[in-house]
């Protein structure tokens, strides 16, 4: 049973570690997902900036002689932590946005991260079932003899396979990466192709050009309604479309400046709010901010058929459902264009304050 505490016990180390790594300079958002997912906001600015040193520190604990015990105790107790706090969450029906265990990208929680918290909490656990002596010499030291034991190709096996495994994660962050950047320059082209600088004289508008009728779509509202567009658009009355995100902090201010000006000036526009991720996840990082008649995307869907390539984006529709102004894309675009053209020509050379989608 050597093999298995050594794989259970690297295993937990390279969670831990990579778990700690990822979070380094990253406070503000390790508070965020901390208060997500119940704890008191205090706790969470105090513990925040502690946490990716105690997750090294674990790992290191497991490495080292007289230390392991201690580390393979507070792993467990941590891990198991996580999991009863993700467990809670999903019977709440809440999804927080979490870089759990180590993920580069935070996503709202599963299923599947509650498991495979359990079966993390279960491989430390094991450290300290099966431990015994073993842990009173480090992780290293029983490491080297289940590599004497089982030769030296195994122990080449076991490399290789963990190259593989390095390179397929690397893979995956550089093709997400690449995205991301593929992202930015087509909502670079949009923005100058909306100032009228096309990227060639060929270059069309990304989006529904002016003067054309918006797509025709169906979705369910944040209440958990059913609405059609052909409900919402036309009737000789016009509409603001607002494409926001439950993870967009820019999306945030928009709302909060737009709701403020449209209760003072009490515009005659009906808007209409497109948004991404789970209903909880809206209600609890954008609140009152959006109504129970937001519109609600499974996967962006909506963004696609209007062309939507970063939030917040927004367009001016006609009382005939038909579009009146090129997309406006970030808080001050958007705000220009609810405010008129005068507005809107001075905001022009602004930078955009986006997430991309």
């Amino acid at each position: 049973m050597g093999i298995l505490f050594v794989v259970c016990g690297i295993t937990v180390v390279l969670v831990m570690t990579l778990a700690g790594v990822s979070k380094f300079g990253r406070a503000r958002e390790t508070a965020d997902t901390m208060r997500a997912f119940g704890l008191p906001a205090r706790l969470a600015q105090w513990a925040a900036p502690v946490l990716p040193a105690a997750e090294l520190g674990i790992a290191g604990c497991l490495l080292a002689p007289g230390t392991a015990w201690a580390g393979a105790l507070a792993a467990t107790l941590f891990m198991a932590l996580v999991t009863m706090l993700v467990t809670a969450a999903l019977l709440q029906n809440k999804h927080p946005s979490c870089n759990c265990f180590g993920q580069m990208r935070a996503a709202p929680v599963g299923w599947g991260v509650a498991l495979r918290s359990l079966l993390l909490t279960l491989c430390a656990a094991y450290l300290l079932w099966d431990g015994g002596a073993r842990l009173d010499q480090g992780l290293l030291a029983d490491t080297g003899k289940v590599a004497a034991t089982f030769g030296a190709a195994v122990l080449a096996s076991l490399a290789v396979a963990g190259i593989v495994a390095l390179q397929g994660w690397l893979s995956l962050n550089l093709v997400r990466q690449q995205g991301r950047l593929l992202l930015k320059i087509d909502n670079l082209e949009q923005r100058l192709a909306a100032a009228g600088i096309p990227e060639s004289p060929s270059a069309p508008l990304a989006g529904p050009l002016p003067g054309s009728s918006a797509p025709a779509f169906s979705a369910v509202t944040l209440a958990g309604a059913q609405v059609a567009s052909t409900t919402l658009f036309g009737h000789g009355k016009p509409a603001l479309l607002l494409f926001v995100g439950a993870d967009c902090a820019p999306c945030k201010d928009l709302l909060t400046d737009l709701l403020a000006w449209r209760g003072a000036h009490q515009p005659q526009d009906r808007l209409v709010t497109v948004t991404s991720g789970t209903a909880q996840a809206n209600r609890d990082k954008l609140g009152g901010l959006i109504g129970g008649d937001a519109l609600l995307q499974e996967e962006r869907e909506i963004n696609a058929l209007f062309g939507v390539v970063a939030t917040p984006s927004a367009l001016l529709l006609h009382g005939d459902g038909s579009i009146a102004a090129p997309m406006a894309i970030g808080k001050d675009q958007i705000m220009a264009l609810v405010q008129g053209p005068c507005a809107r020509a001075a905001s022009g050379l602004r930078r955009p304050h986006i997430a991309y989608s």
